[in-house]
């Protein structure tokens, strides 16, 4: 990975809506290669995100900031501040590097098999809004389908909320970390064709935005049908007692308002304005800490709402478990450390091939590792081990912890069981979901303990044999 570092501050002048006044060459060049107008508003969405935290906040921000622009993701400190009738924007440490997870060789997207709805495609992009993902309802769009790795705001152009000089709906949902909805957007290949965008936030086991999953619905076509509720036979189990509608219900009363009540809560926290006193700022990252922990509880019971749906399926496509293993760990090396635990993955050079669905199986790996670290006394390990055998690929998490009784390794993989835990440690989802979604691939975790000797915890999956 090459750094190239800038030797002075970028700066910048905003007025109050946040339009650029004057700006030094390197962020105009990044505002072009956006779309955006060099007097326009500000059109990089994390940039864009962060004015409008100022904006709502009235207080000055400074953070780490990562963007990308073409192939290559520049991170940089940022500092924005309230000034007279505008903001000033300084940008320090300003670094580009060739990330390490793009292909040099940018190719057509992958298919998510399960992603699209009756109307539009599916798309997913990380957490630079660059695309992942596409849905096949892409094969039939009738023009230019977005690549692997093209920033959604150089394939589409965003336009403001009813055209009005509103906030776009897609900017105001990236300053909080919330879903959106109906973000009108132009193909900027064709400007004629336009689109709705909807889509909701993915997250780490931190809380760290992974990106976006949503739906591209264009609105010169028939989109009647996306607007009437798709019809859903009883479903068993306590999901039942939210309705169908459960996800869209959680995400309009919880993921803005616990959005906003993290983003302010870690600004207090980390004293970013000035030195508060050190109870003050611990009892603001207590705040932060239980509202991830809801938005994980959100994100569970979403996800299960989705394995429970009558047809739900998995994407079919090559992952290599030892690259995932080591990814899933990169993710919670900041909670093991801070629990005294050390984490050992396979090491470089290793692989394991199996056929399933990558973030999928990234889900699961977390969700085994995170569980490995609350469970893990001081001062112990955790392995993390992939192998084939027999047509399956094949990863165990093993960690030094009390264990679990032979009686209860069915126990732990029912709804909200939480064996072992009390106050607000887990949702008693994970195991449970993980699992549903192993069989989904066609795999399955099972548990080798005892007490007192540690718990091996083994995902197999099928082997990739190509084609």
């Amino acid at each position: 990975m090459n750094a190239v570092l800038a030797a002075t501050p970028v700066q910048a002048r905003l007025d109050a809506e946040g339009r650029i006044l004057h700006a030094d060459e390197a962020l105009l060049t990044l505002q072009a290669n956006a779309g955006g107008d060099p007097r326009g508003p500000l059109a990089i969405p994390a940039l864009a995100a962060l004015v409008r935290l100022v904006q709502r906040l009235r207080i000055p921000i400074s953070r780490s900031v990562e963007v990308a622009q073409g192939e290559a993701d520049i991170s940089m400190w940022v500092q924005l501040r309230p000034d007279g009738e505008g903001y000033a924007l300084a940008i320090a440490d300003w670094q580009t590097r060739t990330p390490r997870d793009l292909p040099s060789d940018v190719t057509a997207l992958r298919p998510q098999a399960n992603a699209d709805s009756e109307a539009g495609w599916a798309w997913q992009v990380d957490a630079h809004l660059r695309f992942r993902q596409a849905g096949p309802a892409v094969d039939a769009l009738g023009h230019e389908s977005p690549r692997a790795g093209d920033p959604l705001t150089a394939y589409f152009l965003l336009d403001a909320a009813n055209g009005d000089g509103a906030p776009m709906p897609l900017v105001e949902a990236l300053a909080l970390r919330a879903p959106f909805r109906d973000q009108s957007a132009r193909l900027r290949a064709d400007p004629a064709i336009v689109y709705h965008l909807s889509g909701e936030p993915l997250f780490d086991t931190s809380g760290g935005l992974m990106g976006y999953r949503g739906n591209a619905v264009r609105m010169d076509a028939t989109s009647a049908a996306s607007a009437a509720p798709e019809p859903e036979t009883a479903q068993a189990g306590v999901i039942n007692m939210f309705g169908p509608d459960l996800g869209r219900r959680l995400d309009q009363a919880l993921r803005q308002p616990l959005g906003r009540i993290i983003a302010n809560a870690s600004t207090i926290s980390g004293q970013l304005e000035g030195p508060l006193r050190q109870d003050y700022a611990n009892y603001a990252a207590d705040i932060a800490l239980a509202g991830r922990h809801l938005l994980e509880l959100v994100d569970d019971l979403a996800d299960l709402q989705a394995i429970e749906r009558p047809g739900f399926t998995t994407a079919k496509e090559e992952v290599d478990l030892a690259d995932m293993a080591r990814r899933a760990a990169g993710l919670l090396n900041v909670k093991a450390n801070a629990a005294r635990v050390r984490i050992q993955t396979p090491p470089l050079g290793e692989t394991a091939p199996a056929r399933a669905e990558y973030r999928r199986v990234l889900q699961i790996l977390v969700n085994l590792i995170g569980n490995a670290v609350r469970h893990s006394p001081e001062g112990s390990t955790i392995w993390v081990r992939v192998d084939e055998e027999d047509g399956r690929a094949i990863a165990v998490v093993a960690d030094q912890g009390g264990g679990i009784a032979p009686e209860d390794h069915e126990r732990i993989f029912e709804r909200f069981e939480r064996l072992g835990l009390s106050g607000g440690e887990g949702s008693g989802l994970g195991l449970y979901i993980s699992r549903r979604l192993a069989r989904a691939m066609d795999g399955d975790i099972v548990v080798d303990s005892a007490l007192g000797q540690g718990a091996r915890f083994m995902l197999n999956l099928p082997a990739w044999r190509g084609g």
